[in-house]
């Protein structure tokens, strides 16, 4: 299956993005659910933009989702240390590399932007992690993932209550571990918090990780800068993470911090406010 990806990420990443600019401008990109979903969360979380605003960043967010799925065959198809030279810019890489050279342990919360693949390769390069896995659906591709994932020595557990204990125990005992905490959670795992003013169903796992353990936490994601170069944002967390009264709001305010990099890099395909505690669905009719 790597030899089926490198064959296909032959293309030039240039003609992908050439190819789906041209599917926008024909407008056939607005019969996507993909497109939808994300003009929806767009005018959720930006309610200050105007109508053209709102749907020229939507229109570009497409593009990139696009793009950044063909820059994760790129990274399956390749070597950590090839995966790696996608990456032109890392901002305050000394966070990573202070903390684990101090191996006191480290949480590295990262952000669905671009390809959490890429970034895992990236991260993977600097140091060993144990990191949550979902599981992919198709059972061929989910065990192909997973051995990605867990190249040189890297440990994978599922998101479950077994992962989650590991984890844990993991960061207690001093490593890094790598998590994702902007997706919505299952029902009963989660809590209502605010994310761009508003009440979402979110994970409270990094919060309370970081809280309960007072480990170091850097914030991380992919952003695409001048002439679509790759490079790495690496954040410091907020103070109040370790707060008793603050700490699960302080994540969702960290990752909006990262989101407002640029906003067109954030995967806001995803339902993120599905679960309104008041009941109403804000994706009934997309």
């Amino acid at each position: 299956m790597k030899l089926l990806f490198y064959l296909i990420t032959l293309i030039p990443i240039s003609f992908i993005r050439s190819a789906v600019n041209f599917y926008t401008k024909l407008g056939l990109h607005r019969n996507s659910s993909v497109y939808k979903l994300t003009l929806c969360n767009i005018k959720i979380c930006f309610p200050e933009y105007k109508d053209n605003e709102k749907t020229l960043l939507a229109k570009q967010s497409f593009i990139e989702t696009i793009v950044s799925g063909f820059e994760t065959l790129q990274s399956w198809a390749r070597p950590i240390h090839i995966s790696g030279k996608k990456i032109f810019r890392i901002e305050n890489n000394y966070l990573i590399s202070h903390n684990v050279n101090k191996k006191n342990g480290l949480a590295i919360i990262a952000i669905h932007n671009r390809s959490v693949d890429m970034l895992l390769k990236w991260i993977n390069s600097k140091t060993n992690t144990t990191t949550l896995y979902k599981k992919v659906k198709i059972k061929f591709l989910d065990k192909f993932v997973r051995k990605q994932r867990e190249e040189n020595n890297n440990e994978v557990y599922e998101t479950n209550i077994s992962g989650v204990r590991k984890i844990f125990k993991a960061l207690k005992e001093n490593k890094v571990v790598c998590l994702a905490p902007d997706q919505v959670p299952q029902r009963g795992m989660g809590e209502y918090i605010k994310f761009f003013n508003h009440d979402a169903y979110t994970t409270t796992l990094a919060a309370s990780m970081v809280y309960k353990t007072r480990k170091p936490a850097v914030f991380i994601c992919i952003n695409s800068f001048e002439n679509n170069k790759l490079g790495i944002s690496i954040r410091p967390s907020k103070n109040n993470i370790y707060d008793d009264s603050e700490h699960k709001l302080s994540i969702n305010q960290s990752i909006e911090d990262l989101i407002k990099i640029n906003p067109k890099d954030y995967s806001w395909e995803y339902k993120r406010f599905r679960r309104s505690p008041s009941g109403i669905d804000p994706y009934e009719n997309t």
